[in-house]
């Protein structure tokens, strides 16, 4: 397995905006003025964009790729719930582990539903 070190460190930075948003007090969050269903179900294409992000920045056999991608993002999403056991105002869900696991699985599939597309379009444009 190999890194593409821009790439990884892209993926690195969304990490990063993912926990200072687990890490904002809940009354902030609330001046937002979304729903708390709303603010659930956010969790599932935010994990959905940095499994696509992730899997972007490793290259590796595709389910070598994808199993790892899964075992490192689900451990990310379990660390990012238990910070919020420390914020004011938020707490640990596992109903959030299990919506950012969910969105984990639609990045991966996702990017193997639309891998043989890239790939075709890439071959037609000479690249």
């Amino acid at each position: 397995m190999k890194l593409v070190p821009a790439r990884a460190l892209l993926a690195l930075m969304y990490m990063g905006g993912v926990v200072s948003l687990s890490a904002l007090p809940g009354r902030r969050v609330a001046r937002w003025g979304l729903s708390p269903r709303v603010l659930d179900l956010l969790h599932i294409p935010l994990f959905t964009g940095l499994a696509l992000v992730t899997l972007w920045a490793i290259v590796a056999p595709r389910r070598t790729r994808a199993l790892a991608v899964f075992a490192l993002l689900a451990c990310f999403a379990g660390g990012d719930e238990i910070l919020q056991l420390w914020v004011p105002g938020r707490v640990a869900s596992l109903a959030d582990f299990a919506r950012d696991a969910l969105g984990i699985a639609i990045g991966i599939a996702a990017a193997e539903a639309l891998g043989p597309v890239a790939l075709a379009l890439r071959k037609e444009s000479g690249r």
